[in-house]
């Protein structure tokens, strides 16, 4: 890369630079962050990781059903694995891993700056959190789809459904 695009990049990556840390990438240094910024990070984190929980493991054991329930649809004719569930299934494990990373960091960091740091806390807070706003994301779209389907069903009847 020439220095005139290498300069080209800094310069826009200082510009991002009120996004985060991207700033400090720009510059090479490694600003530490605060105590409050880190709990906040390690209960979000938490949160993050509540919220994909649930849809990981469903999507595993959707995958697991796909694989132990037998297709009786003739002879010598097996289901095959959609590429599509496994796919969102990896993707859902990576980034809740990526996830957890983050979050292990930042309570480590937390912990160094600050011993006695309530992590587990926060943790479990951010936690519960995010899988109470999954489960309401999940009920309101399931209502959603079920009424969909009501008045998709009801206009191939000609009639309303009750």
């Amino acid at each position: 890369m020439s220095l005139a695009a290498s300069q080209v990049v800094i310069a826009a990556v200082s510009w991002l630079g009120s996004l985060g840390s991207l700033g400090s990438l720009a510059e090479g240094a490694d600003a530490p962050m605060s105590t409050e910024r880190l709990r906040q990070a390690v209960a979000g984190l938490g949160g993050l990781a509540g919220a994909l929980l649930l849809p990981m493991l469903s999507s595993w054991l959707r995958l697991l059903m796909q694989l132990l329930e037998p297709d009786h649809s003739g002879l010598g004719h097996q289901q095959r694995l959609s590429g599509l569930a496994v796919a969102r299934a990896l993707v859902l494990t990576l980034v809740l891993g990526f996830i957890v990373m983050n979050w292990q960091q930042a309570a480590s960091e937390l912990q160094q700056v600050q011993a006695e740091a309530p992590i587990v806390g926060s943790t479990l807070t951010g936690f519960a959190v995010g899988l109470v706003l999954w489960l309401i994301y999940a009920l309101g779209f399931g209502a959603l789809r079920a009424d969909w389907q009501r008045a998709r069903t009801g206009r191939r009847i000609g009639g309303l459904l009750r």
